[in-house]
């Protein structure tokens, strides 16, 4: 017998799909509930924009009676509250976005540089915008049911509602569509003039984005599609998902399955840089969203956070994702240790890029051999808490597209239960400070937003439960 004949009788181990990122899909998950934020506290936000500091003394002036958005208006410290939530439901929008581009434009980077890279990559490009539109119609019909036979749901069925609710999803399908031609892009566009040049146009795109939210500070929901103050939104995503695809690409060559074990990622590839990155951009932000607040500017709060165009929510994006895709030192350790212990060819050979983790597998060797040295080996079979965890977070946050198409399409409803509960709370709030003034209302206030706090995570979870489902493909 020979040592071919040897070779091709021995099966061929299964290809299979590398773990994501614990970190990243908490990110996910995070983001859904970002957005939910960003809804929840919408009107209130408006309002308050609208009314401006001095509300409720020129109520009292007028001898009308003190509102809840009056009193709110003059509470710094809940306008301070509210503002800093704001920048937390556009964070999760470019999360979405950034995600995808992440993982997605380096493996595409990569693939252009293969003869035929146009011809290879129409077919999976045109699967993934399918995954995405056998998403948004599955849940479209399921809440069309639903307004017919179980309850009425406003604003469902209508075309104009599908177009202007979801333009989300159909920006994401476009970037999808487009996602080929970046990769080709950034794979040769490595110069430092380059990086430079993409430098000035985002800081050219957020010079206008401060224009576009002064000029539109009082038009919160009178943009229409063809608005070019809304087509502006649409590009500062692109600039969003074109700007985590060129990460991801130094994130894959530091990180990736191709990267090498002996060489140490630049300063700036690491964890630790970008958490305190991260820390120091939310105590900025934190500072000039008090300025604000308790200096009554706030036309300033509108224009920082208006929609998608805010710099803040970008910022925290990119520093959230950086900080959730780098490995920390004890994983970098880790995974050292255990592509030591891990046998001759039992790793992966995917393409996937998700992750530079071990395999599950390859992590019980390795654990079973320190244990081992030990004399504990009992340990290593015991269920793992965090493996649970990770298992469940994965499940909850592969339903963020499902979860934006039914809060989209269900907003009306959604926010109808919730003044349900919360406007009671409201009134209590204005007649307790008509009674007491402004100490006897505070109780009520706060109970105000736990009450929004209460009804955000019920609806959270409720969506996020409801929407997991294999056709959600946020990051294929």
């Amino acid at each position: 017998m020979t040592s071919s004949s040897i070779s091709t009788s021995v099966p061929a181990r299964p290809k299979r799909r590398r773990p994501r990122i614990f970190a990243v899909e908490l990110l996910r998950l995070l983001a859904i509930i970002g957005i939910a934020v960003f809804h929840t506290f919408l009107l209130t936000f408006e309002q308050i924009a609208l009314n401006g500091p001095h509300a409720l003394s020129t109520a009292m002036q007028t001898g009308a009676a003190p509102t809840f958005i009056s009193i709110v208006s003059s509470t710094s410290v809940a306008v301070w509250l509210i503002s800093m939530l704001m920048f937390l439901g556009a964070w999760g929008n470019h999360i979405f976005f950034m995600i995808s581009a992440f993982f997605l434009v380096p493996r595409l980077a990569q693939r252009s540089r293969h003869k035929g890279f146009v011809r290879d990559e129409w077919k999976p490009t045109a699967v993934r915008i399918a995954k995405v539109l056998a998403a948004v119609v599955f849940y479209i019909v399921v809440l069309i049911a639903v307004n017919r036979w179980v309850v009425p749901i406003q604003s469902i069925g209508g075309l104009r509602d599908v177009i202007l609710s979801l333009e989300f999803v159909w920006l994401y399908v476009i970037f999808v569509l487009l996602a080929p031609f970046i990769g080709w892009c950034i794979e040769r566009c490595r110069k430092k003039w380059c990086v430079a040049l993409w430098a000035v146009a985002l800081v050219a795109i957020y010079g206008l984005n401060i224009y576009v939210a002064i000029s539109g500070r009082n038009f919160f929901d009178s943009l229409s599609i063809l608005d070019w103050r809304k087509q502006m939104s649409a590009v500062t995503y692109f600039a969003s998902y074109i700007c985590a695809g060129a990460l991801g690409c130094a994130w894959q060559r530091w990180y990736g399955k191709d990267a090498s074990e002996h060489d140490s990622a630049p300063f700036w590839l690491t964890r630790r840089f970008w958490a305190l990155a991260l820390v120091v951009l939310v105590a900025v932000a934190g500072c000039i969203v008090a300025f604000a607040a308790f200096g009554g500017h706030y036309g300033l709060l509108t224009v920082l956070s208006f929609k998608s165009t805010s710099a803040i929510s970008f910022l925290l994006a990119v520093c959230s994702l950086m900080c959730a895709a780098c490995p920390g030192a004890r994983l970098r350790k880790r995974n050292s240790l255990a592509m030591e212990l891990l046998p001759i060819g039992d790793a992966k050979s995917d393409d996937t890029g998700h992750s530079m983790e071990p395999s599950p597998d390859s992590v019980r060797k390795s654990d079973e051999a320190k244990l081992s040295c030990n004399g504990n080996t009992k340990r290593a079979f015991q269920p793992s808490a965090k493996a649970f965890c990770s298992r469940a977070v994965e499940a909850l946050a592969s339903g963020i597209l499902g979860f934006y198409v039914v809060q989209a399409l269900t907003y009306y409803a959604w926010i109808a239960v919730q003044n349900r509960f919360a406007d009671p709370v409201a009134i209590h709030v204005a007649s307790a400070f008509a009674i007491g003034g402004m100490s006897a209302s505070v109780g009520w206030l706060i109970n105000w937003f736990l009450v929004e706090i209460i009804f955000l995570w019920h609806s959270c979870l409720w969506s996020a439960l409801s929407t997991v489902s294999s056709v959600s493909p946020c990051c294929a």
